[in-house]
Formats: C-alpha cells, structure tokens, sequence
C-alpha cells in the first residue's frame, strides 16, 4: 500500500505530482491511501488558531468529495503522524509514502525529520515532492525569472472526471470522528475566506482577467479597493489548494490574451501591471526559500544586534493595539477588521506591524504571534520573515517606520473604511475622522446603544516615537546604546 499523505500546506489534487506519482506506480508498488492526519502537537501550536482549522476542515470536506468521485476515499486520523503511519504500516504493509515538502513551523520540520528516519527504518520509501521551487540542502537555489518560465510550461494534472477507483485503497482502519479531534483555540471568524478549491477558483477566474491585472497596481494599497482589487489568492496558496504554478499560467494566459488585444504601446504597459503582481509573488518565493534555510527565524532574531534587545513587553500598549483602542483611527480599523475577517492588505499589515514594533516599541515575538493566529493566510515561512523585515530586524536598508496618521488619509481620505470598522466614530462626517481633536472622547449614538465606551485618545505621540525608533533601530544595528527604554503613554484627554 502507498500513502499519498496531505499536510497542513498541500490540500489538493490538482497540480498534485505526489497525488501523480502514487497513480502512476500504483501496479508496482500498490494501490493508494489518501490520509489527511489531524495532529494535536501542532493543532495546541500558539500559532494555530480555530479559524485555521475550520478552514482545514472544509477543505478537507471538499478534498474528500473530490477523492470519492475518481473512485477513492480520504482517511482522517487524530493522533501524531509517525504514531499514525507506524500503526497503519503494522496493519497492512506500506511500500510509499508520498507527499509535498513543506517549508512550515519548527513543529512540522521536526515532525518531518522524525517520520523520514522512521520510514527509512522501515524500508519505506519517502518522496517529499519540491513546491514553489525552494530548494532543501545542497539544491542549487533557482532564480525567479527561470522558475517562472519552468512553471509556465509545467503540464498541471487534474484528475477530476477520471476513473481511478482500481488504483485506490480500502482503508485498513476506519476515519477518526471529528468530535475526536481537538479544537484549536480561538473562536472562528465570521467574515474569513471560505475553504475549498471552488472558493479559490471563483477568485482566480474574477482576479485573473486583464481589467483586474491593469488596475491592481493602483488598487492594492488602499483597504477600500483592495478587498476587491488584489487576487486574495494568499490564503489558498497557504494552505496548498493552489500551486503557484497554476497562478504563474493564469498571468501567462492573460498577458497572451493582451497580447492580441491590444497595440504595441498599450501591452508594453499592461506587461509592466502584470510584472508588478508576479514581483509579488517572487518576494513570497523569497520569504519562504530564507525560512527553508533558516527555520529559527521563527523565534530568533535575523540580525544577532537585535538578541536581547526590545524585548520588554508594555501589556497596555499590546492590549490597546489588539483591541483596536490606541488611539489611531488607521490602526484601531485595521485590527478590528482583521478580528472579523482575517485579511488585511499588504499595506495595511505593514503599517499595523510597523505601529505595534516601532511607535509602541513592543517585541517582534508577542507582534507576530498574535497577528500569525488572526490571519486566514498565515503562512510561517512568509509571516516570520516578513514581520522581522518590518520589524526592521534584517539587514534590509529601508525601514517600515510609516506615519499611521498620514497613511490613513492617503488611503482612507473620506474615512470610509474607518467608520465601517470603528462604530464609535460613525457620525463624523469625512475627513474629520483623522482629527484626533474631533475622535478623542467621541461617542455615536450608534454606538453607545451597542455599549462601546468612548473612542480614547492617541496613546503615543506618533512622530516622536516614529523618529525614536528610526534613530534606536540604526543604533541596535550599530552596537550603540539605545536613547530611551519605550515611549511613555500621552495624558488621555477625557
């Protein structure tokens, strides 16, 4: 019996060369156990949250219904994997075990190198199969440029529509019961991306036209065009329900259609739009090759000045920024966006991260962890890298020092997205919603009949400490003493 083993960051069957491979040998090596195993070390991980699971779990609904319509059945197991693989290898014999290479938390290396050595033990034959082109040990690393002219050629399989029940397994022991599963801790969130392949189509076939490639440039950046206006494709590609491969032929097909459509001038235009999303995409294949080669990223400084310093937590600060009461109207919005929906624009990340590390001086660790738990794409390879870079603890010269005043009204000028997600304000008219003289101490009849308090002051002066934290960071990075311990909190002014 071979294994073709879905993990947390592999739930498909399209574009699924494990999935290929085990079809493909099943005569020589024996027919093919779909296992899904739902494991309790990693579900208890502080960075697990309920909506991830949820999420898992309809897709896991989903991916089953696939299986069962080309003839096989999806196992579901609770338990640690090496426990659950050695348990069906007792009972019925496994020759393979096919999978994806995950490049994910320290848990699930750990968890891999374990199941390696015990298969290896065994005489079992273990094909973790590359994804997104990051290269492991001594592979040589790909360039983007070249990896996307492989990807654009690569044949993606679909095995929906096929009869392959011959090539399928019973399963030697019965699925688990779900309400034997653990549940992650959290509450799920009512507004998050929906789990499935169908939910990520229906995405890909709205994103991946050329009216939405032509204007995503302009419409990224701003929370009240980019729910509508990026491809949202981040939490599936997460959890592997897309490959990327098939996102690079969706951009492919769509410059091809340009192509014929328009002049010389024009498509050398839309070229450049449709580059400005793929650098995005080879930023997300750089973020996870450097966590590939260095997975301690996840609780250790990039820069060895930044080890033991800012690492003192104010409660308050992290509270307020959590909550969405600091006293800034961009930033309170975003979070309590983030708490309903689990998405936020890369922007937007950017600025909420760089208010939570910079302005309030708070430690990268408690900053990431909270934000890896509220977001439906959280992805640790990418999560970790990036929040140190915004955390301004790599050597990347640029910092993400932004000014949250002035970035809310660049990109929420009339305050729309502001009053949808901060009830407290909702009678102020327009740009008055970026006057802290007009937000501090106010009260919508609205929401006082919901039982909001009245929204606070800015608890910071966020020039100074923007300024502070520039000069601070530039000092870590030099061996110099830092100029003050964190800012102190403003007087409220009610």
């Amino acid at each position: 019996m071979q294994i073709l083993w879905f993990k947390q960051r592999n739930l498909r069957l399209q574009d699924s060369e494990p999935l290929f491979f085990a079809m493909k040998e099943f005569r020589r090596s024996g027919p093919v156990l779909p296992v899904f195993i739902h494991e309790p070390s990693i579900i208890r991980q502080p960075d697990m949250a309920r909506q991830h699971q949820v999420f898992t779990r309809e897709t896991l609904d989903e991916l089953a219904a696939d299986i069962r319509s080309i003839g096989g059945e999806l196992a579901e197991y609770v338990g640690e994997a090496l426990d659950v693989l050695a348990s069906l290898h007792r009972k019925q014999r496994i020759t393979k075990i096919w999978t994806h290479r995950e490049t994910s938390q320290n848990v699930c290396f750990d968890r891999d190198r374990k199941v390696r050595a015990w298969a290896r033990d065994q005489g079992i034959d273990l094909v973790e199969v590359e994804q997104d082109g990051i290269a492991r040990g001594s592979q040589p690393k790909e360039s983007f440029p070249d990896y996307f002219a492989r990807a654009v050629q690569a044949e993606l399989r679909d095995p929906m529509g096929k009869d392959l029940a011959e090539r399928f397994a019973q399963l030697p022991v019965p699925s688990c019961n779900r309400d034997d599963i653990p549940a992650a801790s959290g509450e799920d969130k009512p507004l998050r991306p929906k789990g499935g392949r169908r939910a990520a189509v229906e995405l890909m076939n709205r994103f991946f036209t050329i009216p939405a490639l032509q204007a995503y440039p302009k419409v990224l950046s701003s929370p009240n065009t980019a729910w509508d206006g990026c491809s949202r494709m981040s939490t599936y590609l997460a959890a592997g329900i897309v490959s990327d491969r098939e996102i690079f032929q969706r951009v492919d097909s769509v410059v091809t259609q340009a192509r014929h459509q328009m002049n010389d001038r024009d498509f050398e235009a839309f070229q450049g739009k449709a580059r400005f999303y793929l650098d995005r995409m080879a930023w997300r294949r750089d973020y996870i090759q450097t966590f590939e080669y260095r997975p301690e990223l996840e609780h250790t400084p990039m820069l060895d000045a930044f080890k033991g310093v800012r690492e003192e937590v104010n409660e308050e600060f992290l509270e307020r920024w959590k909550t969405g009461t600091t006293g800034f109207v961009y930033v309170d919005a975003a979070m309590r966006c983030l708490h309903a929906t689990g998405w936020l624009n890369m922007r937007l990340r950017g600025t909420v991260v760089s208010f939570a590390t910079m302005n309030l001086w708070q430690p990268n660790w408690p900053v990431a962890g909270y934000l890896a738990r509220e977001l439906a794409d959280y992805h640790p390879a990418v999560h970790h890298v990036i929040h140190q870079l915004a955390a301004g603890m790599t050597s990347f010269s640029g910092l993400m020092v932004y000014d949250v005043v002035k970035q809310g009204v660049e990109h929420d000028r009339n305050g729309d997205f502001i009053r949808r997600w901060l009830p407290e304000l909702a009678d102020l008219p327009g740009s008055a919603v970026h006057e802290a003289s007009m937000t501090a101490g106010h009260l919508s009849d609205i929401a006082r009949a919901q039982g909001y308090e009245p929204y606070p002051a800015p608890i910071v002066d966020h020039k100074a400490t923007g300024k502070l934290a520039k000069e601070n960071i530039h000092a870590i990075r030099q061996g110099l003493p830092l100029k003050t311990a964190e800012p102190e909190p403003q007087q409220s002014l009610f």
